[in-house]
């Protein structure tokens, strides 16, 4: 039998994250179930994400602009993509694990100097704020 790939923890870790937030959801003695519910299925789409990148074999961490040879840290780990830039358009520019760079149409992005700061959050879509009114 084949060796499961690296990836596959972090898709059962997924699959946990997603089924406490539905248990979470349907408790009725819970008090902020929404609140459980909306953290814990933000966490499983996150880890989904970050096992589709390990297996594609993309880097996802954050690289420090001053020294592109030093990762950003935050708490002593390094710094990896937020599921909203991760997801939106295939996520900030990256490089893959061998130090190529691949397409953002295969799913992937590239490294290059247009990056998305990782301090800088990024823009909401043109539809929030607007209110969709009946007449």
């Amino acid at each position: 039998m084949a060796r499961p790939g690296k990836h596959w923890p972090m898709v059962e870790a997924s699959r946990d994250e997603a089924s406490l937030a539905v248990r979470l959801y349907n408790d009725p003695a819970e008090v902020r179930a929404f609140e459980g519910f909306v953290v814990h299925m933000h966490l499983a789409w996150l880890y989904l994400l970050h096992a589709e990148f390990t297996r594609d074999k993309v880097d996802y961490r954050y690289w420090r602009r001053d020294n592109p040879r030093l990762l950003e840290k935050v708490d002593g780990e390094p710094k990896r993509y937020e599921l909203a830039s991760a997801s939106a358009s295939g996520g900030p520019t990256t490089r893959t694990r061998s130090g190529r760079t691949s397409s953002s149409s295969s799913g992937s992005a590239t490294r290059s100097s247009t990056a998305t700061p990782s301090n800088s959050k990024p823009s909401p879509p043109s539809s929030v704020g607007k209110h969709n009114r009946c007449s």
